[in-house]
């Protein structure tokens, strides 16, 4: 059964500091336990010229598209946003003003955009935190500005990605609340077939769902 429990980084933190060696991890897991990987792999096929990051942390997966798109000698240009401005300060000071990237605050289950207003939205390692209602909100308005293709990668609850995190956290992880939130992260992930679910009741028009390695998946509208 998904957990309601919150997660440490669902409330106000007090230290720049610990926010900042908690996204160090989750760049750290990102880049070798499966993050990047997939979401680069569909930039790659759907080619955007536009893309929309909702919830984008530290945005380390927009750099890393970013610099994909430049060894491609690709157009891209990423509008990334979250509801946190403490965490908007750390991408935009980790970007170093990388060209192709903005940093706009808004809520993702409510989007200050246009109808159809990016080629591709993307939401990375954030459905998880959103409660059923709010995740339909979510999907809904990622539906409603992405012209192609909307785009979620995240956790999928499973009881090896459990002990996975746990050990993860407690071997490697920096942050405090790395190691409070990231097994909490894997008991409050949707399944495939959950997804699934919220994608319908979202209005997405032919919703599918793919197990990835290291306990993730992706979910996107075909």
């Amino acid at each position: 059964m998904r957990s309601t429990a919150r997660e440490l980084i669902d409330d106000p933190i007090e230290s720049s500091h610990d926010l900042e060696l908690n996204f160090r991890d989750i760049e750290y897991a990102n880049r070798w336990f499966g993050g990047i990987a997939p979401v680069r792999r569909a930039v790659r096929r759907h080619r955007p010229a536009t893309l929309l990051d909702i919830g984008s942390g530290s945005a380390d997966i927009p750099r890393a598209l970013i610099a994909d798109a430049r060894t491609r000698n690709a157009e891209l240009r990423i509008t990334c946003t979250d509801v946190n401005d403490r965490l908007l300060e750390i991408a935009r000071a980790r970007s170093g003003g990388i060209q192709g990237l903005k940093f706009e605050r808004a809520d993702g289950t409510a989007l200050p955009y246009a109808d159809d207003a990016f080629e591709m939205v993307t939401c990375n390692l954030a459905l998880h935190h959103f409660d059923p209602p709010a995740a339909i909100a979510l999907l809904r308005e990622m539906r409603r500005v992405a012209r192609r293709l909307p785009w979620v990668c995240d956790l999928r609850r499973t009881a090896h990605g459990f002990v996975g995190a746990w050990l993860w956290t407690r071997l490697w992880a920096c942050s405090k609340l790395t190691r409070h939130d990231g097994p909490l992260s894997v008991r409050r992930a949707y399944t495939p077939k959950e997804a699934l679910e919220l994608a319908a009741q979202a209005g997405w028009r032919r919703p599918a769902a793919v197990r990835l390695p290291f306990s993730r998946m992706a979910l996107y509208d075909a």
